[in-house]
């Protein structure tokens, strides 16, 4: 007990010293891992400012939302076997069937992402949950072997509650579910469907829960992916969580999206996505049944020549913004973008502008108000910068429209899970289908168009207009744009 009261009294008298040291220790551990680790140098001198200038909660804060890359052990251990049907090393496959000039593009693509092109695949848009939600369900109630499932949120609603009682009615009747649902955005909702589906004995998963003492410095690192296989026939990716507010028709708060049914070879490349996912959210393999050409479902589109391209704060990092900037490139009379965060870093909004001056049609919708209002500031404070050399932005009416997509030319689209800002490009885990098919693009530009009409352009008029401590203040929140 004595040397507990001197313990305690030599705190007391030393305390300054003890929280000086404390601070210089930990912002020199702090600041040097920013230097070997953050390629940013304005992002760097920021992240070493605050580190120095707040002292311990400077670095605290640092380690828990400034990291921004993790190493999977998903890449090492996973057997190679199952990646070697289409990650290859060599050249990409020749692809006959889309304009020459886009052929070296395919070759940078494959530079970027070592992952084969494969025909022979249907895209179908599905606009809205009151499109998507059905079709869905019914793949799940007609699963014979196998199901995974991958969201960011998964709300317990009435919407939610649907999913629950399919997934939990395949696994009675002897299909193997695996449902892997992101640590943060499993908060989103106040009842947890992860806890509703193990009760009823489906295998669910968090990754990277954020109140694990093992993995809270990533808290910032989200699984935003989107992914519903069912035994290797028919797959579902995008942008849309599983939330009854996507219901457009009957919610209180109605939210605007579009997903995809895909069919086709390119189902493998998706599932094994899931499967290195669950892999690292788990330690368990799992071997999702592979496509086999005569189980495609009849459809009037299996023309797309598609691939999927993983992204993420891992060896993955970039893959995304680069496929994007190899596509500007190439672009020749018009790029559509469709997004409900629209916040491209230098590199990206130099590639639209140097479309724009090629003569290319740059246009970009964005919701009018987004479901952050912190972010649509930061995108206002940058509609100026924008609109230069001619790039269009438009404000959808529509409440919130989360919906994303870019078609270039009347043949290329990019479509699944990213948004155009740092959280998706710098700290998600996304999927997205890089795809080659004019039907598909038609598809998609009608439903570019539609949305383009129901929108209002950002005029150079309207933003001279905007009153002084709106400027102030969207300019001060621009600042941190790179880590919203």
């Amino acid at each position: 007990m004595q040397i507990f009261e001197q313990w305690v009294q030599w705190i007391n008298i030393h305390w300054v010293t003890i929280i000086v040291v404390l601070h210089i220790g930990v912002s020199i551990m702090s600041s040097l891992h920013v230097l070997m680790f953050k390629e940013n140098e304005r992002t760097s001198l920021a992240w070493i400012g605050l580190v120095i200038f707040s002292p311990v909660i400077g670095s605290l804060f640092y380690w828990l939302f400034g990291i921004n890359r993790i190493k999977r052990s998903a890449r090492k251990k996973h057997p190679q076997i199952l990646k070697q049907d289409f990650r290859s090393p060599e050249q990409p496959n020749k692809i006959s069937h889309i304009p020459a000039y886009w052929h070296p593009a395919v070759i940078a693509g494959h530079n970027i992402h070592p992952v084969n092109y494969v025909s022979d695949n249907s895209v179908e848009p599905l606009v809205n949950g009151d499109m998507a939600y059905p079709e869905m369900i019914q793949s799940v109630n007609a699963a014979h072997r196998y199901i995974v499932l991958s969201s960011y949120i998964f709300d317990c609603d009435s919407l939610g509650q649907q999913f629950v009682d399919a997934l939990s009615d395949a696994h009675q009747r002897g299909v193997i579910v695996n449902v892997l649902l992101d640590g943060v955005g499993i908060g989103y909702s106040w009842h947890k469907s992860d806890r509703a589906l193990k009760k009823l004995g489906v295998k669910t998963a968090r990754f990277l829960p954020a109140i694990s003492l093992t993995t809270v410095r990533f808290i910032n690192l989200r699984n935003h992916r989107k992914i519903l296989c069912v035994d290797g026939d028919v797959a579902y990716v995008g942008g849309m969580n599983i939330s009854k507010n996507n219901e457009v028709k009957s919610a209180e708060d109605p939210i605007d999206d579009i997903h995809f049914k895909v069919t086709g070879p390119v189902i493998d490349q998706i599932s094994q996505v899931f499967a290195e996912d669950w892999f690292f959210a788990t330690g368990e393999l799992i071997e999702f049944p592979s496509f086999v050409q005569n189980t495609i479902t009849q459809t009037s589109n299996k023309s797309v020549i598609a691939r999927a391209i993983q992204d993420g704060p891992d060896e993955d990092h970039n893959k995304i913004r680069w496929t994007l900037i190899n596509a500007l490139v190439c672009a020749q009379t018009s790029v559509k973008i469709m997004t409900p965060y629209f916040i491209p870093d230098q590199t990206l909004m130099t590639s639209l502008h140097a479309a724009a001056l090629r003569g290319v049609s740059v246009e970009i919708v964005v919701p009018g108000h987004s479901n952050i209002p912190f972010v649509d500031w930061v995108m206002e404070a940058n509609f100026s910068r924008i609109i230069q050399h001619g790039v269009k932005i438009y404000k959808n009416n529509r409440p919130f429209d989360h919906s994303k997509i870019v078609v270039i030319d009347d043949i290329w689209s990019f479509v699944g899970s990213t948004n155009w800002d740092a959280r998706s490009l710098e700290f998600n885990f996304e999927i997205n289908l890089e795809c080659f098919d004019k039907q598909l693009n038609a598809k998609l530009s009608a439903f570019f168009l539609s949305k383009k009409q129901n929108s209002l352009p950002v005029t150079q008029q309207e933003i001279s207009n905007l009153p002084i401590y709106k400027r102030i203040r969207n300019n001060l929140f621009r600042l941190f744009s790179p880590y919203l």
